[in-house]
């Protein structure tokens, strides 16, 4: 099977104090040696392979609302500007949704099991220090944080089930990662309102952070032991050149759509929004070029044929 490095779509975006528009385990069996492909393998996937990798997909959605009905307990806490709660919410989805494609990138080089393990203890710890933060300026570094690492996780999700299921087996995984955005969008806010009402522990907002710790560290230790391992085949060159693009024209679409509403739409964010689907355009040329000379482009463009996959980050994409 070609190198295929599956991203979902650009995170959705947010304002401050709006709503954004975007089991235990049973015991493993003893390990196979992993697959060092793509090719698929004639064992079944893992039972938990799906509600595993759906955790991460919804610890990366869950981050983007549930801060959304913090964010008054927070300023007042940390005594924040307006400023300051602006880059608490856009710092998340900025990194995100700019870090996705590279993300995705390192997964087919390094293996998707171990970068989606790493990415999961990194939000862990990302989560812990936002959660423990006794400045707003601390608490943008964490959301930062955050943004990168679930920017490692999420790209594997669609790796894993690309790999592991396949047919109309496949296609249920993809709806069930759809679904789980959605569930992401809706319970984040309700969780973070029964969080802050509940004040466990004294914690108040906080709790809208630590929250994740419990499920990004059973969610790592669950990947790293039962996920089957999965990578590009051989050994691809970095392309740097289409990370530089398609990070750049993810800057430009996403900045101005999260910072240019509530600075009144300056000149520089109109003019990053005409540049965006430019640089979008170079890309996807450049991604064209690079496989016809036989090449490893960062983005497989040919995902987009498979009805399954596009459904699914469309309707991602509504929430």
């Amino acid at each position: 099977m070609t190198d295929r490095t599956t991203v979902p779509t650009a995170a959705p975006t947010a304002t401050a104090g709006s709503t954004p528009t975007a089991a235990p385990l049973t015991a493993a069996p003893t390990a196979a040696a992993a697959p060092t492909a793509d090719a698929p393998t004639a064992a079944a996937p893992h039972r938990a392979t799906l509600p595993i990798v759906l955790a991460g997909v919804f610890l990366a959605g869950l981050d983007f609302f549930i801060v959304n009905v913090a964010v008054p307990a927070l300023q007042s806490d940390l005594h924040a500007t307006d400023a300051q709660i602006q880059l608490v919410v856009a710092a998340y989805a900025l990194t995100y949704g700019v870090g996705l494609v590279t993300g995705g990138r390192l997964g087919d080089l390094y293996g998707r099991r171990r970068v989606l393990a790493l990415g999961m203890v990194l939000f862990t710890a990302a989560s812990a220090a936002a959660g423990a933060a006794p400045t707003a300026e601390l608490l943008i570094a964490g959301r930062v944080l955050q943004g990168a690492a679930a920017a490692l996780m999420a790209p594997q999700v669609l790796g894993v089930i690309t790999t592991s299921y396949h047919g109309p087996a496949r296609a249920r995984a993809v709806s069930w990662y759809a679904a789980a955005s959605g569930i992401a969008a809706v319970f984040g806010q309700l969780i973070g309102g029964l969080l802050i009402r509940a004040d466990l522990l004294g914690l108040g907002w906080r709790a809208c952070f630590l929250v994740n710790l419990p499920i990004g560290l059973a969610a790592a230790l669950a990947a790293a032991r039962l996920l089957p391992e999965s990578k590009a085949p051989g050994r691809p060159r970095p392309d740097l050149l289409g990370l530089l693009l398609v990070t750049a024209a993810l800057t430009a679409l996403c900045l101005p759509l999260i910072e240019g509403r509530e600075r009144g739409w300056p000149l520089w964010s109109l003019l990053l929004l005409a540049a965006g689907p430019l640089l979008l355009a170079a890309f996807t040329a450049q991604q064209r070029r690079l496989r016809l000379r036989g090449g490893s482009p960062s983005l497989d463009l040919t995902l987009f044929r498979e009805r399954a996959f596009t459904a699914g980050l469309l309707a991602q994409l509504v929430f």
